[in-house]
């Protein structure tokens, strides 16, 4: 795992300048602890900052290039399936200077052109220079695993595995996105293919873009096909996922490294933990975090029960809301607005992990996969009767409205979603500001033009495009290409890295997408209760009151810590000039988030995290950037 970033001159006589791309690198470095590596020629300039994982010798260091240095590469991620790869080439005649799959890559490459992605089985973001088609080549994996952000002018493009390292160049933006800005105060992240800075660019997942000579032409390459097999009987699907399931994991465990293992307690990562036990030559490493003082969110027994049912070696960290020093730290690596609270806990745990392993596996996707948010997908039929021809748009309206739908109580809000369409209470469910919110807090301009912009919201989009008429696989779907890139694997990726720490995530091995998404409904998500044939493949190698237990998620006690220890600091950043002067945000409607929250009248924690991220990042980020184009970037302070 590591950081790349590079630069493309349009013009051929062109040369980049180095000392960016320097200053690029070094603002990933956290990326990339090990090493690092520059090339510049011709028009382009590749940049390179190395996790070693596989290979740890000299002979993998990056960037890489071919024989006769016509082709380079710079490779951030994983490719699983190498071995078997460089065995095939081998036998077509390659020969390799390393044990690395990097240059596994760049020999597919030479062969096959783009069509080496089809071959790839890991996770990834990369960048080929092919000096004789005077191209470059940006590709990133399937499902969007590893990040890719990219700005173009009319004279280059630069390109980064986060948004800061592209700051780096004079050149790069740093004008909000209020489009971005709305699917924020929406979503808490910022979806695929925005960037919350205006003219930069996220490359989707499972796509590349070909670059020459001022022409970008981006282009998919694999997209999912759900086709639910209606002869698939449920024991049948069981025995599959089990088969599949421990292939992934397995193969998610080729290191050079000791590999450790994200441990809640849930379905998911105990499930890892399992089948990466039996898979695994010595005990495994797992680490989980507890709160103490707050026995609804602690889910450290399960996790002790797990661990010692594996016979893994156990690690807890206690995690106290000690947090003034830590969150501009999470600002920052988070590298855009970011609110999912839980990345609070997972930054702590990463460096836990650190201590012990460079490599862990998470079970992230294993709910967008397999139907583990039964209630987001609940079509609410008796709520729906309610909505009848006017009735039902009168509901909506009122709730639009402001002030009405603004201070109706929070139980009657969520009944008017239940009760409108079936796609509209879908999308609702993500929503953290509703509409007429967002019409009370920000400034009338801005409120307006990020009200059109979510009329036309990225969730929406997905699931209106989705390539099925059934209903919970166009939610999967669009769960799969919205909130799990811009929302887990975000917060996993940029966690993880923030201490040098590479996570991988088998319930996306692509094969294992592919084979759920065939898989009926029903034996998803029944009634209330999701992902049954996991539950079900499972139970002969986890106990029952681990795959049975009510599910509790990955949260915070936020909204505690906010009225006590984080009290004035949420106050000092959300009513400083400084905050006030960005011009964003009606003072009175944030002071009065606050005080509704503060005096126990409400629950405002998500709302003002929203606000505290996104301060935070523009302080961390934004305002920091001068800092950028001098000879030492600065870090997170």
């Amino acid at each position: 795992m590591c950081g790349i970033a590079g630069i493309i001159e349009f013009d051929p006589r062109s040369r980049p300048d180095g000392n960016v791309l320097r200053r690029m690198t070094a603002l990933i470095a956290h990326r990339g602890p090990d090493d690092s590596g520059h090339f510049v020629g011709d028009n382009v300039a590749l940049g390179h900052r190395r996790l070693s994982v596989i290979d740890l010798s000299p002979a993998g260091h990056q960037p890489m290039s071919n024989g006769d240095s016509s082709v380079w590469i710079t490779y951030n991620g994983e490719c699983y399936n190498y071995q078997e790869l460089a065995s095939r080439l081998r036998a077509r005649g390659h020969s390799f200077r390393s044990a690395s799959d990097t240059e596994v890559i760049l020999r597919l490459y030479e062969e096959m052109g783009e069509a080496f992605l089809g071959e790839l089985d890991g996770m990834f973001a990369l960048a080929i220079w092919d000096r004789k088609k005077g191209q470059l080549l940006l590709a990133r994996d399937r499902l969007g695993i590893k990040p890719l952000f990219y700005y173009a002018d009319d004279r280059h493009l630069i390109f980064a595995s986060e948004l800061k390292a592209l700051l780096a160049d004079p050149a790069a933006p740093a004008e909000l996105n209020l489009a971005a800005l709305g699917d924020y105060l929406h979503l808490l992240s910022v979806p695929d293919p925005h960037s919350i800075l205006t003219g930069v660019r996220k490359l989707l997942p499972g796509h590349y873009l070909r670059v020459t000579r001022a022409k970008l032409d981006e282009q998919g390459y694999w997209d999912l096909q759900p086709s639910p097999n209606g002869q698939l009987s449920f024991d049948e699907a069981c025995e599959q996922f089990t088969a599949r399931f421990r292939a992934a994991v397995t193969s998610h465990m080729v290191a050079d490294v000791p590999v450790g293992a994200f441990l809640s307690g849930g379905v998911d990562s105990s499930s890892i933990v399992c089948a990466a036990s039996r898979a695994a030559r010595a005990p495994v490493n797992t680490f989980s975090v507890v709160f103490p003082g707050f026995p609804d969110l602690d889910e450290s027994r399960f996790a002790a029960d797990v661990a010692a049912h594996c016979g893994t070696l156990h690690h807890q960290l206690e995690l106290t809301p000690t947090l003034t020093d830590a969150l501009p730290k999470i600002a920052w690596h988070a590298d855009e607005p970011f609110a999912i609270s839980s990345s609070i806990a997972l930054y702590y745990l990463a460096g836990l992990a650190k201590e012990h392993v460079k490599v862990v596996l998470s079970g992230d996707g294993g709910d967008e996969i397999f139907g583990g948010y039964p209630w987001r997908h609940d079509d609410y039929l008796n709520a729906a009767l309610l909505y009848h021809g006017r009735g039902g748009h009168l509901l909506e309206r009122i709730l639009r409205s402001a002030p009405a739908g603004r201070w109706l109580p929070k139980w009657a809000r969520s009944m008017i979603w239940r009760a409108g369409p079936g796609d509209r209470r879908y999308v609702g469910s993500f929503s953290c500001f509703q509409d007429a919110e967002i019409g009370g807090l920000l400034e009338p301009d801005y409120a307006s033009a990020i009200g059109k912009a979510w009329e036309h919201n990225i969730t929406q989009r997905y699931f209106d495009t989705a390539p099925t008429a059934e209903q919970l696989a166009r939610k999967l779907y669009t769960d799969v290409k919205s909130t799990l890139v811009s929302e887990m694997l975000t917060k996993v990726d940029r966690m993880t890295m923030a201490h040098g720490l590479e996570a991988r995530v088998p319930f996306l091995d692509h094969r294992l997408v592919e084979w759920a998404f065939t898989v009926p409904a029903e034996y998803k998500v029944q009634g209330m209760e999701g992902k049954r044939v996991v539950k079900k493949a499972m139970e002969p190698f986890l106990p029952r009151n681990i795959l049975y237990r009510k599910k509790q998620g990955f949260n915070v006690p936020m909204n505690i810590w906010m009225r006590t220890d984080l009290r004035e600091f949420v106050r000092d950043m959300l009513s400083t000039s400084r905050f006030r002067q960005r011009g964003l945000f009606r003072p009175a409607g944030v002071d009065g988030l606050l005080d509704g929250h503060f005096s126990g009248k409400e629950d405002g924690a998500n709302r003002i995290i929203a606000l505290l991220m996104l301060e935070l990042w523009f302080r961390q980020v934004v305002d920091a950037r001068a800092t950028y184009h001098g000879l030492s970037p600065a870090g997170p302070g």
